[in-house]
This record gives C-alpha cells, structure tokens and sequence, in this order.
C-alpha cells in the first residue's frame, strides 16, 4: 500500500469512529446530570448534626445508596468513608470536641427509643447549648454490623433508635428485615419523632427527602422494565414486586445488629 492509499484509509477509518461524548455528572446527589434530582431537594436546617460513615463500597459502586442524597437535603451534616474508624481522626475529633454530645443511631438493647422513652437527657444537652452529633452507619446491613465491630470509638457510644411504623419503601431493594430501613427513611424518621418530642423545629421540611427517595425508586423501577437497559433481567420480566418475593431465612435480628 503507497502512502497516498495509506493516508486516505486511515481517514476514512478516522470518519468511520463514532465519538462518544462523556456524560456529566452532578457531585451533589451523585447521579448523571440527566437524572439528576437536585431540582427536587429542597435542603434544610436542623439542630442535630448528622455525620454520615459511609463505607468504600458503598461510595464508589453503590449507584442506588441514599446516603449521599440525605447529605444533600441536610444542610448540617457531613459524611466520612472507611470501615474502621477508630483511628479515624475527623470521627475522633467530633467525640473529643466538649461542645458535642455525641451518639449513634443504631438498635440495641440500651438504646434510647426516641419513639417511646423518656428523651429528657437529650432535652438537658441541648439545655446546655450542646450541640447533638449523630452518626450512621452507611452500608449494607453485614457491612454496617462489622464497621460498628471494628469502629470501637463508635460502638462505645451512646445508641439511639426508634420504632418505625411502616416497612421500608424502598421496593427495588430487598431488606433483610421488617425493622430495617434505608439511610434516608432512618434520618427522616428519626427527624419526625425528632419534632414530635420537641427536640427539633422543622415543620415538616424533613418529609422532602421522602418525596425525592419516592422519585428515586420510580425512576430505578422504570430502568428495571426497560429491556433496553443492563438493569433489565429477564427472569423476572425487569422487576418484581415487593409483596412476589421471599426474604431470605438466613437473617434474623441476631445476625443482622451488633450488639457490642
């Protein structure tokens, strides 16, 4: 082959190459720009800061996690990635801060149930202009049991929880108890009983974020019926419904928390 056939063949192998653009991307809820639910969010205050443990897997793979869109409807919160935190020095600094009281909001026997029991010590902190830290375990349940095991500064903590009327929303994704709820579902439960025992003024802003979760699990169930999409499975016809599926037996509440 001369040159001059040389030349005109790489050119028209040049031509022949379809250009794919890169998509953006929106780093506040973490999604494509064209699916992204900013304009749904509308952030708000709370006294509470809530910190966000976020483990790797769960940053970086997990494309239907809701902790990173509670972090952008909280105005006052953070998150931090790792499995262990013990030596984590941002987690550390919050628990030795004197102007913090810190706990977790996590289930266990001596948790305080801010559904049912007597929240007068979590009245007195904020009496004493303390500022209330909460952390979240962000993970899949086993994931979050063994970040809770291995974080000894965090499961030295007080514990927090509450009683959740309903089951969880999330239809797309199956949980591996009735009590177990999404990150989101968990903080905006937690706010409503929050604001039911007068420990928190947001008149109602908190029910946003389950307004945009419901927006989520439309648009995740609309991608599993497309058979268009690699979210498609066959087997089920895109989706089955929550009610068509069996829970797994092998969880029970004694696998599923640590109890520390």
């Amino acid at each position: 082959m001369d040159k001059a056939a040389y030349l005109q063949r790489k050119k028209e192998l040049e031509e022949s190459i379809v250009s794919y653009k890169r998509e953006e991307f929106c780093f506040k809820c973490f999604r494509l720009q064209k699916n992204c639910l900013c304009h749904l969010i509308k952030s708000f205050e709370t006294r509470t800061h809530f910190v966000l443990l976020m483990h790797p897997m769960e940053a970086k793979k997990e494309k239907m996690g809701t902790g990173r869109l509670s972090i952008a409807c909280l105005k006052n919160s953070s998150m931090i990635t790792g499995i262990d935190f013990t030596e984590d020095l941002q987690v550390n600094a919050l628990i030795a801060d004197p102007h913090n009281y810190c706990v977790v909001l996590y289930p266990g026997e001596n948790a305080l149930n801010i559904s049912s029991d007597d929240v007068a010590p979590l009245k007195t902190v904020q009496h004493n202009n303390l500022r209330l830290v909460v952390f979240l375990i962000d993970g899949t349940w086993p994931c979050a049991k063994k970040m809770m095991k291995l974080s000894r500064n965090i499961h030295s903590l007080p514990r927090v929880s509450f009683t959740a009327h309903h089951e969880s929303l999330f239809a797309i994704k199956e949980q591996p108890a009735e009590f177990c709820l999404s990150t989101l579902e968990s903080i905006h439960f937690f706010l409503s009983e929050c604001e039911r025992r007068e420990l928190e003024v947001l008149n109602s802003a908190q029910d946003n974020m389950i307004e945009v979760f419901k927006e989520m699990i439309n648009f995740q169930i609309e991608c599993a019926l497309n058979p268009s999409l690699s979210s498609y499975r066959v087997s089920s016809g895109g989706y089955s419904k929550k009610e068509e599926r069996t829970r797994s037996k092998k969880w029970g509440s004694n696998r599923i928390v640590f109890k520390g």
